[in-house]
């Protein structure tokens, strides 16, 4: 099967940039760090693994950067191996397995800001690759790929290895190994929401299933990602649903969580990951809003629409961003309270 004429290009350029790198990496005796955004993702963390595999089949060291833990519903990926927790990022120099990071590269992410304190590394660099399914025009230049149309960073990357397979003249498996498969096709399953959302498209649907021929297993990562629930997961989320709000004559649902219920129940951050697709399902909402308490001194907000309202433009409106009908953004030194009713007035206005 031929890459698709919406990828073929890029997909290509992409390929023999990362090939470039690899190279020149060599000849420093360097490594390479791949980065990613903080609010870790099934989207960012497989498109970030399989890159850092690709490169290490192109014989570099390479790791992922990581900002934070990887969550607990990720740890059948088995990628630990590939992950870097790096204690001080402000250090001079960074180095993975004794070999200095002398080339970086993004996935679905552009700005530092976006990367926790993994930011400083990646602003010391100017020649970054990025692949990034998110509208960032600025930044456009002949390292980085940003393709709006795609369903995640992770599809782009596996149109990368297939145009990458083809320049090197191999099987695609000496590009793209088993494990790397399940990492892609765990981001496509996450953004698209099993393939049920708007951006699921038919490049989508045919890199799935070449990626299931390679050994992704959309059964285990269904189960892992979206069905697979603790006690404490179950009770947060479902008191987070009780505690749903409606406005704008139902077509708006919100709801919080304090810092105080993660305690009582015991839970993290990841356990109401469910939470506003389960809101913008109800009957009649057209946006799904949740807050929820960082610890931080901020609040984090999660949006999710049905199909006419913007999330990206609505979340830009406090600094953040995402796609037209998932987004996000954070807010600190505001009350979660305040932040709610300035939400609930300014969407109801839109809506």
């Amino acid at each position: 099967m031929q890459v698709k004429e919406l990828y073929a290009d890029e997909a290509l350029r992409i390929g023999s940039v990362m090939l470039e790198m690899s190279e020149e990496v060599k000849e420093a005796d360097g490594s390479i760090l791949v980065f990613l955004h903080k609010s870790v993702d099934g989207d960012c963390v497989g498109s970030a693994c399989a890159a850092v595999s690709m490169l290490k089949n192109m014989g570099v060291p390479a790791k992922v950067a990581m900002p934070e833990k990887l969550p607990d519903n990720m740890a059948f990926l088995g990628v630990d191996d590939l992950l870097e927790y790096i204690a001080d990022p402000s250090a001079e120099e960074i180095t993975i397995d004794g070999k200095k990071v002398v080339k970086v590269m993004s996935v679905d992410c552009t700005e530092g800001s976006r990367m926790g304190d993994m930011g400083q590394i990646y602003d010391r660099f100017e020649d970054a690759v990025t692949v990034d399914h998110h509208e960032v025009t600025e930044l456009r230049n002949d390292r980085k790929w940003i393709e709006p149309q795609a369903s995640s960073a992770c599809e782009m990357m596996f149109y990368v290895a297939k145009q990458t397979a083809e320049m090197l003249a191999c099987d695609i498996r000496e590009v793209l190994d088993k494990r790397a498969a399940m990492c892609l096709i765990a981001g496509i399953v996450t953004d698209t929401g099993r393939f049920t959302y708007t951006n699921t498209r038919s490049e989508t649907l045919e890199a799935a299933g070449e990626l299931m021929d390679l050994g992704g297993d959309i059964m285990a990562v269904c189960h892992n990602l979206f069905d697979k629930k603790t006690p404490q997961e179950f009770r947060i989320s479902s008191q987070a649903c009780l505690n749903t709000e409606f406005f704008a004559d139902g077509k708006l649902a919100i709801t919080t969580v304090s810092e105080q219920m993660f305690s009582d129940f015991g839970a993290t951050k990841d356990d109401i990951g469910d939470v506003v697709s389960r809101l913008r399902d109800v009957e009649g909402v057209e946006l799904a809003v949740v807050l929820r308490e960082t610890g931080e001194g901020s609040v984090r907000a999660n949006l999710r629409s049905k199909t006419s309202f913007d999330c990206s433009e609505f979340a830009g409106r406090f600094d953040g961003g995402g796609h037209k009908r998932a987004a996000g953004f954070t807010v600190s030194g505001k009350a979660m309270a305040d932040l709610k009713d300035q939400v609930v007035k300014e969407a109801s206005e839109l809506l």
